[in-house]
């Protein structure tokens, strides 16, 4: 028969505070505890379990092999408990539900904003927390418990998670009228890199995506200039400093108030995905897979999530 668990999730919360601040007394504020009894609880945790899991160095408390697993496995258990409690209160009716989204650049591009307000419209009782990251910090977030649900580039993934496809989004380029690019229907890639360019800061998916196929063509990529979102680079291409790459429906949103041409990208990459991405999870009800099936648009009846 299987010994009962050697720690509560508070000894837990105290174990991944201590990790993440490298410090017992900061720890202690984080929770807050006082700092004897974080001390007391610490040196319990390790002799129910027979194992050091921090030791002291000059940096600080610093996670041994075994407290680097015991510190994964904390996080999960702290997410599974946090996953619970948040499903119960949605069966119940008692408490508002608060979820976090977190999506990369390209998804602000979308009809994703309108999308969640209708979902919010429905479900009157869901808050969300709705913010902006890079596409690797969006699947690191959800795959912690830091995010309930993500929308990234369908060129990453993490093998914990479950994926769902949201859209397709058709890349373009836009450049000034006065571009030698302006009046093409149609341009291949190469022909824009040979352009003066805009393109985005380092941690942008789509940034790194096009990094990766300049490589591949064996093209040099040299950007004059890189902005941190997508109107930024609008304006800039609207001042004939260089030519973009874009989503579809951005640039044609900006053409229709600034001196800038949509011309189409000629290559088979240039359909790309945006995928939904959420914890695994067995109850199907749970708020944040219930997000994620309003988001990619699947039925009631629909039993691929």
């Amino acid at each position: 028969m299987t010994k009962p668990p050697g720690f509560e999730l508070f000894d837990l919360r105290l174990y991944v505070a201590i990790v993440e601040t490298g410090s017992l007394s900061k720890a202690a504020e984080r929770l807050p505890l006082a700092l004897s009894a974080a001390s007391a609880r610490l040196k319990t945790l390790e002799s129910r379990l027979g194992l050091q899991l921090l030791k002291r160095g000059s940096q600080g408390m610093k996670a041994t092999n075994a407290g680097v697993l015991f510190y994964d496995h904390a996080l999960r258990l702290l997410q599974a408990a946090n996953d619970a409690q948040k499903g119960m209160e949605a069966l119940s009716g008692k408490g508002r539900i608060r979820l976090k989204l977190f999506c990369n650049t390209t998804g602000l591009s979308t009809d994703l904003t309108s999308q969640l307000g209708e979902f919010l419209r429905l479900n009157p009782g869901v808050d969300v927390q709705f913010e902006q990251h890079a596409s690797r910090d969006v699947l690191k977030a959800v795959s912690s418990g830091k995010a309930d649900i993500g929308v990234v580039d369908g060129d990453y993934n993490k093998r914990d998670l479950l994926y769902l496809l949201f859209q397709r989004n058709k890349l373009v380029v836009i450049a000034h009228h006065s571009s030698p690019l302006a009046n093409a229907e149609s341009c291949r890639f190469n022909e824009w890199l040979a352009q003066p360019l805009i393109g985005y800061y380092s941690d942008s998916s789509l940034q790194k995506f096009l990094e990766k196929m300049a490589t591949l063509a064996h093209l040099p990529a040299k950007f004059r200039v890189t902005a941190p979102n997508f109107n930024a680079v609008a304006q800039l291409v609207a001042q004939d400093i260089g030519a973009a790459i874009v989503p579809r429906p951005l640039a044609l949103n900006y053409a229709s108030s600034l001196p800038i041409s949509v011309i189409e990208l000629n290559e088979p990459w240039a359909t790309r995905e945006l995928h939904i991405c959420v914890r695994p999870q067995v109850d199907t009800t749970m708020p944040a897979i219930r997000l994620a099936r309003y988001l990619a648009g699947l039925s009631e009846n629909d039993v691929r999530f």
